[in-house]
């Protein structure tokens, strides 16, 4: 297997992504947001770039649809939630569809339309993620960052997710030097992984806004038994479908 890490959305190329397996990570939250809610029973969730597109993509479309984002980390106005995973329990999203705009995640997807396969994971979900990756030729990790930049969280569930796949006998993993470096990273802290992602930027801005508990759970790994996938443009989970 070839992997590759790509350390922000603002570094995706359709060159870079074009015909391989894509994983889009966004730690804190985006993809965090969009397992959780997979997982609680939402039907899918629709990436957007703005809240405009989010506008009129529900004023156009029948059915039970909420929005859902964030700008910064700040809710949006005149969306049915903000950026947290924590809200998004069944009586919130229980066969509705999300439609879904952040600062990184969702521009991270977008940004990577021409991978022959989009998969989304966090660390709630890496080892179902790796389990359905294991007998793909060329896969690239995108750790989401924020702002056009890189960030720890992001990267260390790369790391994470590189481990994983070295652990399951018979793949042979060819790195870049980018997947080297996310994979030692993630090696350095493996056992307070807080530690260091609470020196980045983003992490100490969520920790400001007093978000503690998403933090928290953002950093579970491995919780969650659901692989999610890019299906006719929406986020779906097939498990979640088949049910």
């Amino acid at each position: 297997m070839n992997l590759d890490v790509i350390f922000s959305a603002s570094e995706v190329t359709s060159a870079g992504v074009s015909g391989k397996t894509v994983v889009v990570i966004d730690v804190l939250r985006a993809t965090s947001v969009m397992v959780t809610a997979l997982n609680n029973g939402a039907s899918r969730v629709i990436p957007v770039l703005s809240p405009e597109e989010a506008f009129e993509y529900k004023s156009s479309h029948d059915g039970e649809i909420i929005l859902v984002g964030e700008r910064n980390a700040s809710a949006i106005e005149g969306f049915d939630y903000g950026n947290s995973p924590l809200d998004m329990v069944p009586s919130v999203v229980k066969d509705r569809t999300l439609v879904m705009t952040t600062t990184n995640g969702t521009r991270a997807i977008r940004a990577a339309k021409d991978a022959s396969e989009l998969f989304i994971a966090s660390f709630l979900n890496s080892e179902a993620t790796t389990r359905i990756l294991k007998q793909t030729e060329d896969v690239v990790l995108i750790a989401s960052g924020s702002g056009g930049s890189f960030t720890m969280e992001d990267t260390l569930c790369a790391g994470y997710m590189i481990e994983l796949l070295n652990s399951f006998a018979g793949i042979s993993l060819k790195l870049t030097d980018a997947a080297v470096a996310a994979n030692q990273l993630f090696a350095d802290v493996r056992d307070d992984l807080h530690k260091l992602a609470a020196l980045g930027n983003h992490y100490r801005l969520l920790k400001s806004k007093g978000l503690d508990e998403d933090i928290r759970y953002c950093f579970l790994r491995d919780c969650i038994d659901l692989v999610c996938m890019r299906e006719n443009g929406a986020i779906v989970s097939p498990k979640r479908q088949s049910v």
